[in-house]
């Protein structure tokens, strides 16, 4: 399902955040992560943000991901966060198998709920030296409440909230932490990856693709969504006909009755096939695309691969992209009999 936008969170007046401001003076053990000395040069660092911009001075200890998927690139980059915020999955410390490996030894974050707006007062239990919310829809009204914790890092300015790129997003992080070379090598490192299968599959230029599920009618992720893009960037193209579907949001909704007009060289249906057809009412099963095999099925029982493929950070990519791009390949191949591979989870 995709997320909501973050509500204001109300009702937090100066006298109410007093204790807050004093508790985080006191001393906390730092993140056990594999915190990395700064680059030569990194501090400070000017980080901007769709609220302005943030100053971060030194090398933060304990760090904060009040955003859905931060905690991917502070791992890449060895950072540990002390505090996580959930989405979905039930994966302890929502450390998915993708970047086990780079938490090691470090504990375990925290993991903070958010389903009615960033719990203000959650993050600042947690002492953060350094609070990111960049895959998120953080308001102006919350980010002035962290800010008083806390450097805070909001979403990039000039994307929808829950659009901004994974490589925008991890650079940001990179220059807040310190790392700004490591980031942009990791960027360039998992780049190289994404083109190397883009190069493989000549076929996929052009074809046009989208990512769908049902949820409010046929959910149809608009083209500055991270899932969009990882199909952009393997060479598919957009539909220009739903360019305009999310307005100001990540994606947008049609009903179950114009699902005809998914009938595109690929779809991507986060849901299974009982799920679409149910809720098109047989009707997606008329389809061309449907009878060509032109179609992929993600879902829920396809367990870390379905949770890292909304997960786009530069530790999913290469997970996701390993059972992707054979599912891809196998539905554009014109052969209504090769069935998608069933990915390894």
């Amino acid at each position: 399902m995709p997320p909501n936008r973050r509500t204001v969170l109300a009702g937090l007046s100066a006298a109410a955040l007093a204790p807050l401001l004093g508790s985080c003076g006191e001393d906390r053990p730092p993140s056990q992560g594999r915190a990395q000395d700064p680059e030569a040069e990194a501090f400070p660092a000017t980080i901007n943000h769709k609220y302005g911009s943030t100053e971060v001075t030194g090398a933060p200890k304990r760090v904060v991901c009040v955003g859905l998927i931060e905690q991917d690139a502070l791992l890449a980059l060895g950072f540990a966060p002390v505090a996580v915020t959930h989405w979905f999955g039930k994966a302890p410390g929502r450390i998915f198998p993708w970047a086990t490996e780079e938490l090691g030894q470090a504990d375990l974050p925290v993991v903070l709920d958010a389903a009615d707006g960033i719990r203000v007062e959650s993050v600042a239990e947690q002492a953060p030296d350094l609070i990111l919310g960049l895959y998120s829809g953080m308001t102006e009204s919350e980010y002035r409440l962290l800010s008083k914790f806390a450097p805070t890092v909001a979403q990039p300015d000039g994307f929808v909230d829950y659009g901004a790129p994974w490589d925008e997003s991890t650079l940001m992080v990179g220059a807040a932490v310190g790392q700004p070379a490591a980031a942009q090598q990791l960027v360039d490192d998992v780049n190289a990856q994404v083109e190397q299968y883009r190069s493989e599959h000549p076929e996929f230029a052009g074809q046009q693709a989208l990512v769908a599920t049902p949820y409010d009618g046929i959910y149809v992720y608009g083209p500055d969504d991270p899932r969009s893009r990882m199909l952009t960037s393997l060479g598919f193209a957009y539909p220009s006909e739903f360019e305009d579907i999310g307005g100001d949001e990540f994606g947008g909704s049609i009903s179950p009755e114009r699902v005809k007009e998914l009938d595109l060289d690929c779809v991507v249906w986060l849901a299974n096939e009982q799920q679409i057809e149910r809720q098109t009412g047989g009707l997606w099963t008329e389809t061309d695309a449907h009878a060509a095999g032109r179609e992929v099925y993600i879902n829920a029982s396809d367990r870390a691969y379905y949770i890292g493929h909304s997960m786009v950070t530069p530790l999913s990519i290469p997970y996701v992209l390993e059972r992707y791009v054979p599912q891809l390949a196998a539905a554009v191949d014109g052969d209504p009999a090769t069935a998608p591979p069933a990915p390894q989870i």
